[in-house]
């Protein structure tokens, strides 16, 4: 009963929430390169909407802050300088043939903009309100550095005095990593107080700026107890900006704070008590975890007053999303026509065809999907409009058959004067196990305006780096498979790392060729992953002291997951012991 009322909106407090899709970053090789998760802001407010926990009416989007406000905290030189895609690959870890720098700078500018509304919100309803990202704080007035391009916070402090706010700020910054930009754009102003809890030591900072440093692997209840500890130091401010970071979780990337989701859950349920009834805006900070997502959505369920709740440990916020957006889809088509589920609307091709009024019906992927009806579901799936961020223009699809390997689907778009191949799929229906799957036979998602360095280098089998839509474009077969009343998505990765990344969600045919699979990355868990996959297609791994071929065996994901035989994986595992040998110099 209490779960019913929750969703119904009452017993707990409404969140108001600023958010974009264009909060993602159009950096496709982010993911593989520097090791981020770049739909975080996505996952955890995609969460936040399907549980209902925030509803839709309660999610607001940012205007993007002018040049005019930005140049109020940062050096007229270094704003020149963001044309530049050198100074922005810089800040992102990435090369400057993957920045697009107009998308890249609206998706900055945009965020911004979600701080100052955030905090303009704050200050109007007196209590708590969220934007999705933000808390860019390694940004100092005259350089850029550490994922921050510019400083959200600062931005929208001077753009409150401008208006006329005279009030008290406090910035409570929790990410893993100390406020040296913060603190640097904010040195010497009245009324700021900035206090800080966290787990590297980059130096000293400008005076005034109240520090606390953890050790390495911190304990949740030690960490609480020094978060409680600078909150009673805490002045009482008129307006309080809190970064909860993300990156404070064991495992994290870049972190080394150490403490878990619940040890977070704490943190964030002392920071609200705290601050009750008071103006204040809430931001993610860092977070380089699979679970960072988990963690900020947490910190919006404390907000709403159901930091009780907890998030389901296998839930897949990108899953459930697209299963939404493929009920709605087929809503459009099916039941919302008049039509019986499933059943697809008579077309005018359908009939100019076969009446021969017009053109000859159009190719059907599987018989079913037009070029049309393909590239109007990757817009509701929001993969175009991701596309064209990352500099391509006049996105169109093509479907054909290939006369004997399947049905072929081509996105197509425009870059520097000539269209692009920029993903290639061929698709049929295969019986595996006694059961049909849809088979990818083919399957290659290209960026050709990127290219390959040092920080993302070259993997077997490419000839450009990838779009980084490979979690989507499975949703998406996945969808295709269910409606097509399909066991799952099988296909057979040619190469190591195809095997390595789609591993959370397909696993191989056999309990036998799992389990080698299984032995054969902790063997390599030493490597980076292009070295691993490196090393396997050069012939350098060695299975008991014979060379190892790579296996190419199907790999399966079934929508209704069948148990495999896990003491057969286990014990293939067991028996099998990899080892590779060093590339000649």
């Amino acid at each position: 009963m209490q779960g019913w009322l929750w969703r119904l909106g009452l017993g707990r407090g409404r969140v108001h929430v600023f958010y974009d899709e264009a909060y993602r970053l159009p950096l496709s090789g982010i993911e593989s390169s520097v090791g981020i998760e770049p739909r975080t802001t996505d996952f955890t407010t995609w969460y936040l909407l399907e549980s209902g926990v925030v509803r839709a009416a309660d999610v607001r989007h940012p205007v993007p802050v002018s040049y005019a406000q930005l140049a109020r905290v940062h050096e007229a030189r270094y704003l020149e300088s963001l044309s530049d895609p050198a100074t922005l690959a810089r800040i992102y870890a990435t090369d400057p043939s993957e920045v697009a720098v107009d998308a890249l700078l609206d998706s900055v500018r945009l965020v911004c903009g979600g701080t100052l509304g955030a905090a303009r919100l704050a200050v109007a309803r007196q209590g708590p309100v969220v934007n999705m990202a933000g808390g860019f704080h390694h940004a100092r007035p005259e350089r850029g550095g550490g994922f921050c391009t510019v400083n959200d916070i600062a931005v929208a402090v001077a753009d409150l005095r401008a208006a006329g706010f005279d009030g008290s700020v406090a910035v409570l910054d929790l990410d893993a990593h100390p406020p040296d930009g913060t603190a640097a754009c904010l040195a010497g102003q009245p009324k700021v107080w900035i206090g800080s809890v966290s787990g590297s030591d980059w130096g000293t900072l400008p005076p005034g700026v109240d520090e606390t440093r953890v050790p390495d692997g911190c304990d949740d209840a030690t960490y609480v107890q020094k978060v409680k500890d600078l909150l009673s130091r805490m002045p009482a401010s008129d307006l309080t900006f809190v970064i909860a970071g993300g990156d404070v979780l064991h495992g994290d990337r870049f972190g080394r704070v150490g403490i878990t989701l619940a040890g977070a859950r704490k943190r964030d349920v002392a920071i609200a008590s705290a601050l009750r009834g008071r103006a204040s805006v809430w931001l993610p900070g860092g977070g380089y975890h699979a679970e960072s997502w988990k963690l900020f959505a947490g910190t919006v369920l404390v907000l709403a007053g159901l930091g009780h709740q907890r998030i389901t440990a296998r839930y897949d916020p990108l899953s459930a999303r697209f299963r939404r957006i493929a009920h709605l889809l087929t809503h459009e088509s099916g039941s919302g026509s008049g039509l019986a589920p499933g059943e697809e609307p008579i077309t005018l091709e359908d009939l100019e065809g076969p009446l021969r009024l017009g053109p000859e019906v159009q190719p059907r992927v599987l018989g079913h999907y037009t070029a049309q009806s393909i590239e109007y579901a990757l817009f509701r799936y929001g993969l175009l409009s991701y596309t064209e961020r990352l500099g391509y223009s006049r996105l169109r699809v093509e479907v054909s058959s290939t006369g004997g390997t399947g049905d072929r689907i081509m996105v197509l778009g425009h870059a520097g004067g000539r269209e692009h191949l920029l993903s290639d799929t061929v698709l049929e229906k295969k019986v595996l196990q006694g059961e049909t799957f849809l088979f990818a036979n083919w399957l290659s998602l290209r960026h050709p305006r990127a290219r390959f360095s040092d920080t993302r280098p070259q993997l077997p089998g490419q000839d450009v780096p990838g779009l980084g839509l490979s979690r989507e474009t499975t949703e998406v077969l996945l969808t295709m498979a269910q409606r097509l009343d399909l066991a799952g998505l099988a296909f057979r990765p040619m190469w190591y790392h195809l095997a390595f990344v789609a591993r959370s969600r397909f696993r191989f045919s056999t309990p036998e060729r799992q389990g080698r699979f299984e032995a054969l990355m902790r063997d390599l868990a030493g490597l980076p992953l292009v070295e691993a996959t490196r090393a396997v297609a050069e012939g350098r791994v060695r299975l008991e002291g014979q060379p190892y071929p790579w296996e190419p065996d199907d790999m399966l994901c079934r929508l209704q997951p069948v148990p495999m035989d896990t003491d057969a994986v286990a014990k293939e595992r067991e028996r099998c012991h990899f080892t590779v040998v060093p590339a000649a110099s």
